[in-house]
């Protein structure tokens, strides 16, 4: 692990809602008092939710839009806020959206990691500008916990997905994997083995221009 990242094993530990209704408002309201500034998705969605008729027409940067000195949530993880009046009146009023939390803002990066029923690409790609010796063995590999093993493995380290307070169980069994950031720096978000920036194949990061979609029944001991 890098000297510059932290893990917390409170970072992603969260108090049981009251209800169902009350989910996603206890969620956000939770998160902006840790310091995550947190914004809207689309209700059973990992996307924004939708931009006002206006933004949606009428095109222009996020940082001269009218709609987010307002308090309104137009332009997805650049409308992240603290303020817990806006909070309050996003999912007051709409209690099936969802909660997204902007990482760069929250000094946050985390790693998505999936478990695609997809083929493995070919070695050169599992771990992108790290070579894979043919003498390492790679039946098996499947998902993003064995791509973080392999390049654990490649370091002498030990696998973030093994500890258990580092991450928090998600749909589909695909845990997430928090760090503090120590310092300004300004980690890059990157997709699986994508041709540009990429950490691992099946292992998304998020960062600085990125944000991480935070579910309800996310707990850890």
């Amino acid at each position: 692990m890098p000297a510059d990242l932290r893990t917390s094993s409170s970072d992603s530990r969260q108090p049981a809602p009251e209800s169902s209704v009350a989910a996603s408002l206890a969620t956000a309201s939770w998160c902006a008092r840790r310091g995550w500034p947190v914004h809207p998705l689309a209700a059973g969605r990992k996307t924004p939710a939708a931009n006002c008729t206006q933004c949606r027409t009428t095109p222009h940067p996020p940082a001269e839009c009218p709609c987010l000195p307002a308090g309104r949530w137009c332009h997805g993880f650049h409308a992240a806020t603290l303020d817990q009046r806006h909070i309050a009146r996003w999912w007051g009023a709409h209690p099936e959206f969802g909660v997204g939390v902007a990482c760069g803002p929250a000094g946050l990066v985390v790693i998505d990691i999936d478990a695609h029923l997809t083929q493995p690409p070919t070695r050169d790609r599992i771990l992108p500008g790290i070579p894979i010796g043919d003498d390492i063995d790679l039946t098996g590999l499947a998902n993003g916990s064995h791509t973080l093993a392999v390049l654990a493995a490649l370091r002498g380290q030990r696998s973030p997905a093994e500890d258990d307070p580092r991450c928090a169980s998600v749909p589909l069994g695909r845990p997430h994997v928090w760090y503090r950031a120590a310092d300004n720096r300004r980690w890059r978000c990157s997709a699986g083995s994508s041709q540009g920036t990429a950490l691992a194949w099946q292992a998304d990061v998020r960062a600085h221009g990125g944000y991480i979609k935070l579910m309800h029944q996310m707990y850890v001991t």
